[in-house]
């Protein structure tokens, strides 16, 4: 019988949100650079979560200076330098070798889960990851039609890839070490961590020539902000709260796994837009829903 619980159930939600404002996203990559684009969509979900947390009157916020620690920590890693990081890669590699790399966040959530938390998968959890990373891996692999990179690029964009993979299962367990040492609201968990990461980046901003933090605050110059807000609320807003939602019901691993069929979710929506699928990425889909059937299972 399959464990799926408000954790999983939230974990499941938040790939299905990233995954659709990703398709978004996209369409904004030529007006702001990555940097821009964070403080931008960081400012906006931050704004409307203090917007739910007055309305909810949610009092539910951390009480310690260790817990904010982990919060603010965990924000810094996980979005800060893990989102400049993937950025980084982006322009290196590609999105599918960095996906691929990406991938390898579940297994490092599990070890890390070990070394920080002290806390242990079944054997059929684990199970379930590594089938569910083999599976993503084979689905999004790059194919040989990818252009060749020099040796450089290709060091750099695996490193940064590696460094956004641990630092995004790094925030995940950081995120959960602040829930077990209190009770915390999920959205003030996802406000501190999110709040965190992007004043960080918006001090980066602030110092680095080529990019603008005023074009960042006010989107100078760039069309359909409509769309834009969209996916802030999606992919920011609801995917960090679904997040931390998960992480405050279920282990960081198990999360981190859900969250890592997001990819799989944009394949779906480009086959119902009738993209080209080969027999490799439809395999590798299958293979992942059945880790993640075993990871549930576990």
């Amino acid at each position: 019988m399959l464990a799926i619980g408000l954790g999983e159930g939230a974990a499941l939600a938040a790939a299905f949100v990233w995954a659709f404002s990703t398709l978004i996203y996209k369409r904004f990559s030529h007006h702001l650079s990555p940097f821009e684009l964070n403080v931008n969509k960081g400012i906006i979900a931050s704004s409307l979560m203090v917007i739910c947390l007055v309305m909810m009157q949610d009092t539910q916020y951390p009480q310690t200076l260790h817990s904010w620690g982990w919060l603010v920590v965990s924000g810094i890693v996980g979005i800060a330098i893990g989102d400049s990081a993937y950025f980084a890669a982006l322009r290196n590699i590609g999105p599918a070798r960095t996906l691929v790399i990406e991938s390898l966040a579940p297994a490092m959530a599990g070890v890390l889960n070990i070394l920080l938390l002290g806390v242990y998968l079944s054997k059929t959890a684990w199970l379930g990851i590594a089938v569910t990373t083999a599976g993503v891996m084979l689905a999004i692999k790059p194919s040989k039609s990818q252009p060749v990179l020099d040796k450089k690029h290709y060091f750099l964009g695996v490193l940064f890839a590696l460094t956004a993979a641990f630092c995004q299962a790094s925030g995940m367990v950081l995120s959960k070490g602040a829930l077990n040492n209190e009770s915390i609201g999920s959205l003030w968990a996802a406000l501190i961590r999110l709040g965190s990461g992007t004043l960080a980046v918006a001090l980066l901003v602030s110092v680095l020539k080529q990019h603008s933090l005023s074009k960042a605050l006010t989107l100078k110059g760039t069309d359909g902000k409509h769309w834009l807000f969209m996916a802030i609320f999606l992919g920011t807003f609801m995917g960090l709260w679904l997040q931390l939602l998960s992480v405050n019901h279920t282990d960081p691993a198990i999360a981190q796994t859900i969250f890592a069929t997001a990819p799989l979710m944009v394949m779906s929506f480009g086959l119902l837009r009738k993209e080209p699928m080969t027999k490799t990425m439809l395999c590798g889909g299958a293979l992942a829903l059945f880790g993640v059937f075993l990871l549930l299972r576990g």
